[in-house]
């Protein structure tokens, strides 16, 4: 199932308002979080001025365009089971391409953001942009199952 991505003309001014609180609470939480996931990426480290382009990145988070891909990324992520542990399965920016199949585009940070957002547990991964969560590998289309086929107690989320 592939939904239309979302944009600003696709929320009403109710869910615009919630999104944009919550993202706020998000990134008064996370202060190292903008667009671009935790930090900045290596190549903007030799950037003249990386601390603006943190800045550029921190703002783009709140944009309206961000605040529609937050939505609907907590709309999917909130199908997924949340884990006693950390799924080293993959990191934020392997899920969030798993996840563009069904809602369209959405950036690593918008996409981490909205992982916090909907309760799951985010670990920023050594000092890079990605993060692992706490979420049921059936986010990347698997499920653990025993020998039996039963599906884990960690994987119901007990």
């Amino acid at each position: 199932m592939h939904a239309e991505p979302a944009d600003e003309a696709t929320l009403v001014p109710p869910e615009i308002a919630a999104a944009a609180v919550d993202m706020e609470r998000v990134l008064e939480q996370e202060p190292t979080l903008s667009d671009f996931g935790f930090g900045l990426a290596d190549f903007y480290r030799m950037h003249e001025e990386p601390a603006a382009k943190f800045q550029e990145d921190r703002k783009r988070i709140r944009d309206l365009d961000s605040l529609a891909q937050f939505v609907v990324a907590r709309g999917w992520l909130s199908k997924f089971a949340k884990l006693n542990s950390f799924n080293r399965r993959g990191n934020s920016y392997g899920l969030k391409h798993i996840a563009e199949r069904d809602i369209g585009y959405v950036s690593n940070g918008v996409f981490i953001a909205a992982a916090i957002a909907e309760g799951f547990s985010v670990r920023r991964i050594d000092n890079g942009p990605n993060a692992v969560f706490n979420i049921s590998s059936a986010a990347w289309g698997e499920r653990n199952e025993d020998r039996l086929g039963r599906v884990r107690a960690d994987e119901r989320g007990v």
